[in-house]
């Protein structure tokens, strides 16, 4: 394939990236391959079709499971298969723009499957790598960060996971946790969630292999001279052993551990900081309380198994100048739910607390509360 096999992928699931997938990424016609070149061409319009099927999906989905039975085909490695992601924006922007100095960008290489964990399986997903070959000569990976967000938004939002350094979980999964945990369900719970989803979908496949197998051999007719023995029935057309469901040779399933569950839930929720913000100062202040605050509390990004977070006492003295305190309280300002304005005070004195309350004002009458 275009990846040196990993340490932890399966030979037939090595194999299927280099049957299946390798030539829908490297496809030739007229002598040209579809993976080089930095812009969209009329030969990349041609080929599109091609690459993403007929149904216009970016998804490669494995074979259904009763229609692979069904045709006596008893090989488990054709059921384990997962679903696959292309991400090549490059067929949809006609110049990629480098997102550190908005030259255009060229292919750099298929990168390496990552493995994306969602509700009941895992997924992989295929991306190419990007070179900014004549400005900043920086190299960009097609799922990172920086160059998502250069991207058109409804292309952007068609991504369908988080990622951590080595892998990720889906956004279906993730907006599963998030409301899980806003209903007293921490990382420990998600995660004895998710064994019982992905091994329930491991225990489908083997039962409906199984039964396959033993309606093949009911449906079989018996020779004249055949008895019934058990040990005719044991030896008569063995099939390949189906495999546990952590046997890293056959299906190779994985569960990520609650630490992992839980950095990455936080992850989500700081992406969303600034939207999050967006909307609480959007919303309608019906009441307005005033507090001063002389020990500071601040949410600590601890990995513990109760909740995603956890609040910790730190000291009042945020800033120190020779053991002296710069700041004497924590000003606060709330709604009857929320929290709209907060500063850091030196004073008693209200002159400090005029500038949050001004903006507070300018953004009520900015969205015509009244």
């Amino acid at each position: 394939a275009w990846f040196a096999q990993p340490k932890g992928m399966p030979s037939w699931l090595y194999a299927f990236f280099r049957d299946t997938i390798q030539p829908l990424l490297f496809q030739k016609q007229a002598g040209k391959l579809l993976g080089l070149g930095p812009t969209l061409t009329e030969l990349d319009k041609l080929l599109r079709p091609q690459t993403f099927g007929k149904s216009g999906s970016f998804w490669i989905y494995p074979p259904e499971p009763v229609l692979a039975l069904e045709g006596q085909q008893f090989h488990p490695p054709s059921l384990y298969q997962p679903r696959v992601f292309l991400r090549l924006p490059h067929f949809f922007v006609s110049c990629l723009k480098c997102p550190r100095c908005h030259a255009a960008l060229e292919k750099n290489g298929a990168l390496c499957p990552r493995r994306i964990i969602d509700v009941d399986s895992c997924f992989y997903i295929v991306a190419w790598a990007y070179y900014c070959r004549h400005g900043c000569k920086s190299y960009f990976h097609g799922w990172s960060e920086q160059f998502l967000r250069s991207l058109p938004a409804y292309l952007r939002l068609a991504f369908p996971a988080i990622l951590s350094r080595k892998s990720g979980l889906s956004r279906n999964l993730l907006m599963m946790m998030r409301v899980g945990n806003q209903h007293k369900m921490g990382p420990s719970g998600v995660r004895a969630m998710l064994h019982e989803m992905h091994t329930h979908c491991f225990n489908v496949l083997l039962l409906q292999y199984l039964e396959s197998r033993e309606r093949e051999r009911e449906s079989r007719p018996p020779g004249p001279s055949t008895q019934a023995t058990l040990h005719n029935v044991a030896c008569s057309n063995t099939i390949p052993a189906f495999g546990d469901f952590g046997d890293p040779e056959r299906y190779a399933g994985f569960v990520p551990s609650v630490s992992y569950i839980t950095t990455m839930l936080n992850k989500a929720i700081e992406r969303d900081e600034a939207d999050a913000d967006q909307h609480t100062s959007c919303l309608a202040p019906d009441q307005a309380d005033l507090d001063d605050s002389f020990k500071v509390c601040a949410l600590s990004r601890l990995q513990i198994h109760a909740s995603a977070y956890s609040t910790t006492q730190i000291v009042k003295h945020i800033a120190n100048e020779d053991g002296v305190p710069l700041f004497a309280a924590l000003w606060t300002c709330m709604t009857s739910r929320f929290i709209r304005a907060q500063a850091l005070t030196l004073t008693k004195s209200q002159e400090e607390r005029i500038g949050p309350l001004v903006g507070i004002a300018a953004s009520a009458k900015r969205v015509r509360f009244r």
